[in-house]
């Protein structure tokens, strides 16, 4: 067996395994699961992305629709969060498999409950995350999202030597660039620099990449938009659902975008999903890191 002169270059990923010829992944807030139903079964049926990461489902377990989207198609893990807030999900199209699950965020389950799941498919460890509103500065809940923040940090640290996708909403827009109006905002929790630092930690600590402002850095790209006072219409937003990937795993996004359909029309969430698409990806394949390189091109050379 001979290695490609891909695999012999220092830090590249290894590439084994069956090919996985474009894989779709949207993430959404839907702002409630059981009144974004009629947009959620639109998009699984026109568009039949293969993993959709959903936040704010804001139902219980015995609430959320698992056997109407069995029988569309999609297997779906959920971590329930309550009417008022909370609550994620992530939907995997039949044709792939869950090897793996994670309801723990940096070891605790209590606050992984409705803020974080993970599962591992075609290789790929993909999150859905819903980082907890906060506070204005200041105020209470303002340190337990600064805490949750810390644990993601702390989280993907531990985790990124392998292939890992997270995606959901982080209610905090990483510069002012990604606001409308950052007067508007001034030292609020979506834009302090404790949350923002805490994001750059998760990016530095996990060695991830924003996808999105990667590919587009001078398009504004907002996500959410309040409902009131035509702010949709004018383009009043911030972006702050965002997709992260291992560096490693980043240069095989081919694409990412804001999905105004659904933001648009009947009943919309006041957040648009966010689509990306990964090219030429090989199950099981991407080794991030040296040492784990040469342990996988050792054992390609033990099996040949």
């Amino acid at each position: 067996m001979t290695m490609t002169a891909t695999a012999k270059a220092a830090g590249a990923p290894v590439a084994t395994g069956s090919a996985v010829e474009g894989m779709r992944m949207v993430s959404w807030n839907v702002n409630g699961i059981r009144a974004r139903w009629p947009r959620l079964t639109e998009l699984l049926t026109c568009e039949r992305p293969d993993v959709v990461c959903l936040q704010e489902t804001r139902c219980s377990e015995w609430h959320f629709p698992s056997e109407r989207l069995r029988e569309m198609g999609y297997q779906s893990r959920h971590s329930p969060g309550s009417q008022q807030g909370g609550g994620v999900a992530i939907l995997v199209r039949d044709d792939h498999r869950i090897s793996d699950r994670g309801v723990e965020l940096n070891h605790r389950r209590d606050i992984a409950r409705g803020h974080w799941i993970e599962l591992t498919t075609e290789g790929i460890t993909i999150v859905s995350v819903y980082v907890p509103a906060g506070a204005a500065a200041g105020e209470q809940g303002d340190a337990g999202k600064l805490a949750f923040l810390e644990a993601v940090a702390r989280h993907a640290c531990d985790g990124h030597s392998r292939p890992l996708l997270i995606a959901g909403d982080f209610n905090v827009a990483p510069t002012d660039e990604d606001v409308y109006e950052p007067a508007w905002f001034a030292d609020s929790y979506q834009t302090g620099e404790a949350e923002r630092a805490d994001l750059r930690a998760i990016l530095d600590e996990g060695e991830l990449v924003d996808v999105y402002r990667t590919l587009h850095p001078d398009e504004r790209g907002y996500t959410c938009w309040e409902q009131r006072e035509g702010h949709y219409g004018r383009d009043y937003g911030l972006r702050i659902d965002l997709i992260l990937a291992s560096e490693a795993l980043a240069p095989y996004v081919g694409r990412c975008e804001v999905n105004h359909t659904y933001r648009r029309g009947f009943r919309p969430s006041n957040h648009a999903p966010v689509d990306v698409e990964l090219q030429d990806v090989r199950a099981g394949a991407l080794c991030l890191g040296g040492q784990e390189q040469l342990l996988a091109v050792q054992e390609q050379l033990i099996a040949a």
